[in-house]
């Protein structure tokens, strides 16, 4: 039979690897933000039957996941024809996380529809 110690110990470090896998990274590399957001930009192009515009905007370092989930969740949501990118795509170049958005404020009407020249 094994010791007490020894229980104790294989119990503390499964506890210590579960608790280890479970800590999630809320930053996307460059590469993987970028094809989210060629992704999103594809869906829309497909759906309204047009091409990607130019300029795409890009990561160029690592991007906070919500900013990324902000940005092609409101690529998504738009409406045609697609003719530009959201407003809501500007966080991707934010170097901290985008606070909630206040319950007052419309999503779409704030983030979605305005368009970045």
């Amino acid at each position: 039979m094994l010791s007490t110690s020894f229980r104790i110990k294989i119990f503390i470090l499964l506890i210590a690897i579960v608790l280890g896998n479970c800590v999630t990274k809320d930053v996307v590399s460059a590469g993987d933000s970028n094809s989210q957001i060629l992704a999103a930009a594809n869906f829309l192009a497909n759906k309204c039957g047009t091409t990607i515009p130019q300029p795409i905007p890009l990561a160029v370092s690592d991007v906070y996941r919500r900013n990324l989930d902000l940005c092609s969740i409101a690529i998504t949501k738009s409406e045609c024809p697609f003719v530009g990118y959201p407003v809501a795509c500007l966080f991707i170049y934010f170097d901290k996380p985008a606070e909630q958005i206040p319950w007052y404020i419309n999503y779409k009407d704030s983030l979605v529809t305005p368009k970045i020249p």
